[in-house]
């Protein structure tokens, strides 16, 4: 079997980072996709599921892009709620996709890599 992901290339420390943040990154990735709505309605409860997390608990690569995605959410009245009364249903798409990449990236930290990421000549 091919190894797709980083693991083995991957320190410890920033294994067990995305090991801890995991479970909550996966549960508004889920929010994002399951839940009823526009994607703003739906980065409610995403962002909500992700605020108890801070940006040291992430590995180093990943911290700006959770930075970026805790201001661009809560820009408004420092709340989530009222940001995204407030943005634009474009903008709530880039916060998604953005969920999703630090997702995936942590998937690849892992070493299970999502199938856009895998060298398609394996």
């Amino acid at each position: 079997m091919k190894n797709y992901g980083i693991r083995v290339q991957t320190d410890l420390i920033t294994r067990n980072k995305a090991e801890s943040v995991l479970e909550r990154v996966y549960l508004a990735v889920e929010y994002l996709c399951t839940s009823q709505g526009d994607v703003r309605a739906r980065l409610v409860g995403a962002v909500n599921t992700l605020l108890p997390l801070r940006t040291r608990e992430f590995p180093e690569e990943l911290q700006p892009d959770f930075d970026w995605v805790m201001e661009q959410s809560t820009k408004y009245d420092n709340k989530v709620e009222s940001t995204m009364k407030r943005i634009k249903n474009s903008t709530g798409e880039k916060i998604a996709k953005k969920i999703f990449l630090i997702y995936s990236k942590i998937q690849d930290i892992r070493g299970f890599p999502l199938l856009e990421f895998r060298n398609s000549k394996d």
